[in-house]
């Protein structure tokens, strides 16, 4: 199957995670990385915001890119407890989307209070790695695992997640995801 896969973001993390798992769900794709707004703050708290964001993206990338077929949102978050959440959203021309959420772990207590009091993930992460742009590389989970699992590796499991129904439509018939 060959189409335009539209991503939703140039932040390399996330642009190279909808190559890689592009290349492996349609071979013969060609991805398009666009800015896309997300219409949340720069720091998403909260599953609502995080999920609105990837959806924003998302459809405003799809909307961006000429002769695209499906849409793909990316947005990570903090959620009130303190856990780096992300979440993916893919939207196919005709409207069906379907959402799909990554891992939830922990961030160190003194970072999550500079979260919650406003200040954005990236760069505090940082300041305290001695890092520059490490959302682009490594991100919080990159930094936290010393490398183990980087941020571009985090997005491919929601993605392929995502992709299920668009994969499979005849099993996902009648799903929320179907319409």
């Amino acid at each position: 199957m060959s189409f335009i896969i539209a991503a939703g973001s140039k932040n390399p993390a996330k642009s190279s995670a909808v190559r890689v798992v592009s290349e492996k769900a349609f071979p013969n794709s060609e991805v398009v990385a666009v800015e896309a707004p997300s219409g949340v703050p720069d720091q998403p708290i909260g599953e609502e915001e995080t999920a609105t964001g990837a959806r924003n993206r998302a459809r405003a990338a799809l909307a961006a890119v000429p002769g695209a077929r499906l849409g793909v949102g990316l947005e990570g978050g903090v959620d009130r407890d303190g856990n780096l959440i992300n979440c993916v959203v893919v939207v196919e021309v005709g409207g069906r989307e379907n959402q799909a959420w990554g891992v939830r772990f922990p961030l160190p207590p003194a970072i999550v209070e500079r979260v919650l009091r406003g200040e954005e993930l990236g760069p505090v992460m940082d300041e305290v790695s001695g890092l520059t742009e490490s959302r682009k590389h490594l991100g919080a989970v990159g930094i936290l695992s010393n490398g183990i699992y980087t941020r571009a590796e985090m997005w491919q499991g929601p993605l392929a997640c995502a992709l299920m129904p668009f994969l499979h439509p005849a099993l996902y018939r009648g799903s929320r995801a179907s319409s």
